[in-house]
């Protein structure tokens, strides 16, 4: 990060002392801390994150941080809170790549500009480096493609003026849009079932059970308290933009809660919690997928990963010929086409074996 700190602080032109002033912290400590001969303090590391992530000062309304600064700041009025910290996860690394080359006007960005700086984070960020997958270069794909757009939209630009992320083609992760197999979901039951603890077993089971049932997205799974299940087991989650819809976690699922809560002798609060009675949060639950990978890598040769059971839930719903309406609100897809791409993984074997019946 000190080494972030540094390139940006040259690419804008501010001396050591100009930086301090605006960190409100003495040159001499920033100094210090920038040459390597002082560890910053826990309150002096935020403060340094918080400039990195934010846009610089005194900037032209075409600079690429401030036409970040409003982006998000559209966003932020009618997208949830994680969606546009995603936004800014993945646009700040951008805004910093271009303030390295002194782009200062996004207009001026090209299609060679961003095919550079997707090989850039192709790399990877963290240390030592572990290079993206397709998925995770896919996201800033999206996410370029989408702030460019909004360059186009808000910006005086020319009338030969492209997105400039149009024409780059990325492919997309394919694990993540597969449906677990029957072999696969056997096998996750079977590990969780040979834990040593009684109730991480019981907790483990029945947060897998409502997964596949209910098709709710890990964030959704994650926020559920145990007064949010009804006796029948339907639940109302809050979804993308927070848009609310009932799923039910089915009777299998609302067995193993109910037995998961017994053992547990505590009915408030999150539904899913720690062994000391925190909410489960996401990193907990990525380190049991991890786990489970890891323990039998022959069986889970395409990873384990907390969205493929919501693709799971809804290619299965697909197969069991549940009308594409009905599916589309369940999932709460906006658009049917979303959900349509969910049934890639069904082949044409059930319409081969209707045509074969018919007879003229």
């Amino acid at each position: 990060m000190l080494q972030q700190i540094d390139s940006r602080r040259i690419s804008l032109g501010l001396s050591v002392r100009q930086l301090a002033i605006q960190l409100s912290v003495p040159p001499s400590l920033l100094s210090m801390v920038l040459n390597g001969h002082r560890n910053p303090s826990k309150q002096f590391t935020r403060i340094l994150k918080k400039w990195l992530q934010a846009p610089a000062r005194g900037l032209s309304k075409h600079h690429p941080a401030q036409l970040l600064q409003q982006f998000i700041a559209d966003r932020g009025s009618h997208l949830a809170p994680s969606t546009v910290q995603f936004y800014r996860g993945k646009l700040v690394p951008f805004v910093m790549w271009c303030e390295k080359r002194q782009v200062s006007d996004v207009r001026m960005v090209e299609r060679a500009d961003v095919s550079a700086f997707l090989a850039h984070v192709r790399k990877g960020r963290s240390q030592p480096a572990r290079p993206l997958n397709a998925g995770g270069i896919k996201l800033y794909h999206q996410t370029l493609k989408t702030y460019f757009s909004y360059v186009g939209e808000t910006c005086d630009v020319s009338d030969t003026w492209k997105n400039p992320v149009n024409g780059i083609k990325v492919k997309g992760s394919q694990a993540q849009t597969l449906e677990y197999s029957d072999s696969e979901i056997e096998q996750m039951f079977q590990t969780i079932d040979s834990g040593t603890d009684g109730l991480l077993r019981l907790r483990n089971r029945a947060m897998l059970t409502v997964l596949l049932n209910s098709a709710v997205r890990a964030s959704e799974l994650l926020s559920m308290n145990v007064n949010d299940i009804g006796d029948n087991g339907r639940i109302m989650v809050t979804g993308k933009g927070r848009k609310q819809r009932v799923v039910t976690i089915g009777e299998s699922g609302l067995s193993a809660v109910n037995s998961y809560l017994d053992r547990r002798g505590n009915t408030n609060g999150a539904l899913w919690q720690t062994f000391e009675g925190d909410r489960l949060a996401r990193d907990g639950m990525r380190s049991l997928f991890v786990r489970m990978e890891r323990k039998h890598p022959e069986v889970f040769t395409d990873g384990l990963y907390a969205h493929r059971f919501r693709h799971t839930a809804i290619t299965r719903l697909l197969r069991a010929r549940v009308p594409l309406r009905s599916v589309q609100r369940y999932a709460g897809h906006t658009d049917p086409q979303t959900t349509l791409r969910y049934a890639q993984a069904i082949d044409a074997d059930e319409a081969i074996a209707a045509v074969e019946t018919l007879n003229y």
